[in-house]
Formats: structure tokens, sequence, C-alpha cells
């Protein structure tokens, strides 16, 4: 971040409001696109009364707290590994709860914001407990996309899908496809059944979603996936 004009700050802090949801945002240490917005109320309107719902890599804390503010979810968590970032969700909690424009009752109590690294943290975590888990992972550089040999986040998806319930969990995995691969973007399609399939659980995507453009050519898209079951071995 270069500041052009005025005084040099640090740190420099701003804030952001989407849909009437504030956010605070370190424009030093911390990353926030609000590009993002229409994603976010999309996934919104998916969420249902009730549900438990899980917020991966969640920066700021914005999704989380449009998921608060915006629906009847019975809690959310957000995990986040960069300590400027999760001071700055508890930051917008604290508005949150101080915010007469949010309809939905005890918004900011229903968030629940973590530090630390999500490879740590999910393994504590109850086994088919959330019905929705947000994973917007970080890309691995060169590594990452339809030309790299990374794993194409597979850890996370590894450490994630345990953690939703067997039957109807959703996820909406965030990946990084060549233009080319849309719109059925099969790379990361079998990516997922692979994965889901070697844990012993049957899947089924619901939608894909382009989400933004991160270089040339290359798109940042949302895969909607469900479990639909447990693997049944035949004897």
């Amino acid at each position: 971040m270069t500041i052009i004009a005025g005084a040099q700050r640090n740190p420099l802090i701003s804030t952001h409001v989407e849909y009437g949801i504030k956010c605070v945002v370190d424009l030093n240490h911390a990353f926030f696109s609000p590009r993002m917005g229409p994603e976010r109320l999309r996934i919104c309107q998916q969420v249902a009364r009730g549900e438990d719902v899980l917020v991966l890599f969640s920066g700021v804390g914005m999704d989380a707290m449009q998921i608060a503010g915006r629906t009847e979810a019975s809690s959310i968590m957000a995990i986040e590994l960069n300590p400027m970032a999760a001071e700055c969700a508890r930051r917008g909690q604290r508005m949150l709860q101080r915010n007469k424009s949010v309809k939905c009752v005890g918004a900011a109590d229903r968030l629940q914001i973590v530090e630390g690294d999500v490879l740590e943290i999910l393994p504590t975590l109850p086994k088919k407990h959330y019905d929705r888990i947000l994973a917007p992972r970080p890309k691995e550089g060169n590594l990452d996309g339809d030309l790299g040999k990374g794993d194409g986040g597979t850890v996370f998806l590894e450490a994630l899908i345990p953690l939703l319930k067997e039957v109807g969990g959703e996820c909406h995995w965030y990946d990084f496809a060549a233009d080319h691969e849309l719109p059925d973007c099969e790379r990361t399609r079998k990516g997922i059944s692979r994965t889901c399939e070697r844990m012993g659980y049957t899947m089924e995507v619901i939608h894909v979603a382009r989400v933004g453009s991160i270089a040339k050519r290359q798109i940042r898209i949302c895969m909607d996936f469900r479990l639909t079951g447990r693997i049944v071995q035949s004897n």
C-alpha cells in the first residue's frame, strides 16, 4: 500500500460499508475486496434459519458479519490466521453489535472470531456439525490454477469435509481456474469428488459461480457442493 497524499500513517485503518454492515480494514496488513460484495450476498441468500456456519480464511470478517447480520443462522464461527485481520474482525463485530440497521436479533452474539491456523483449529472442532462451510482458500502462487502442480488446496478439503453434516452439509469451495475451464470447471469438480470419495463420502455439485478475476484469463470461482451420504461398502 502506497499513500500518495496526506500524512504517512501506520497503521492505516479504514472502514467499508456493504449492505448496511461495516467492516474495519487495516490497509497495510489485511486484504479486503469490495468486489466480492455480490458473492457475499449470494451466500447469505442460501443460509437457512438455524444453520451452524463455519467461515475459513475469514480475513477482516465481512463474510461472517454479513451472514450474522443478514440471516438467522444459529452460529457463525470465523477463523483467521493473520492477527491484524483478526483484530479488524473483532472491531467489526463490536460495531455490528451497535448497528441499528441490522434486523437479525443477536447478530454479534452469534458470531465467534477465532485467531489461528485453519489446519490446527479444524481438528479440534466437532465432527459432522456444520450445515455450511465457506472456504475462500489462499492462492498457492504459480503452483495453483490450471497449469500449476500444487495440490489445489486438497489439504484444506481433507480437514473441512469431516466437519460437514454427512447428509446435506454444504461447502462453498473457492478455487482458481483458467477461462477455458468455465463453466464446468471439471478439474476442480474432479478434485473435490476424489477427495470426498477417498474420505468415504458421496457428493454432488450444486452450482459453479464466477466470482472475480485475479489475472489475465485467470478466474476465481466458487464451487458449491453438498455431501449426500457415506459410501456403502459392498461385501
